[in-house]
């Protein structure tokens, strides 16, 4: 998954009908940002999609794979812990935020759904409990969302992303709110860019 799971760090969702109506942020370089805001909670949530020129193997091969974890591994990538299940891998990421705001770390969970053909669904949830917590680091133990790859008929993908974290301690809803449009788009570009390079050259 390289750098995509680290926007998670930062991202919001939480599945409710009550929920209030999505609200378009940024649409830049065929890149769609929503946010809205949740009944009980002061961060927002966010969704972002975009459709991509690279086939549907290409994009999940790109968010499937990611270099082994080992100890003092760079921060602001992610890391593969190994397979959860025939279907599921596990991953680590760090982001380290400037001082005095304490570190972040991840642990995900990144379960491989094959609804059909031209659709596969990957759903995210947190295994805090996987590596044991570093010092002067904060682990985000609540996260839940997915990322949604629609191939189409013009021979590209729809992908969607859509995520929930609560990023534990003291951060102001303010700053994380600052960064739902802003980390996603970064991450979106990211993928485009690599994906549609990496599809071009097959």
């Amino acid at each position: 998954m390289l750098k995509f799971v680290i926007s998670i760090l930062f991202g919001f969702i939480f599945f409710t009908s009550t929920a209030q109506d999505w609200r378009l942020k940024k649409d830049q370089n065929g890149i769609q940002i929503y946010t809205r805001s949740l009944p009980k909670s002061n961060f927002k949530e966010y969704k972002a999609t975009a459709q991509i020129n690279a086939s549907l193997d290409t994009i999940l091969d790109e968010l499937w794979n990611a270099p082994q974890y080992k100890d003092g591994c760079a921060p602001g990538v992610s890391y593969s812990l190994g397979n959860y299940s025939h279907n599921a891998r596990i991953f680590y990421a760090k982001k380290e935020l400037p001082w005095p705001i304490k570190d972040r770390d991840i642990i995900t969970l990144l379960t491989f759904h094959r609804i059909s053909d031209k659709k596969v669904k990957l759903t995210l949830e947190s295994l805090p409990d996987q590596l044991p917590e570093l010092p002067k680091t904060i682990r985000i133990k609540e996260l839940m969302g997915h990322w949604l790859l629609e191939a189409l008929p013009n021979n590209t993908v729809r992908v969607t992303q859509q995520l929930y974290v609560n990023p534990e301690g003291n951060l102001p809803a303010v700053v994380t709110n600052s960064l739902l449009v802003k980390g996603p788009f970064k991450t979106f570009n990211e993928l485009k860019e690599s994906t549609e390079k990496t599809y071009v050259a097959e």
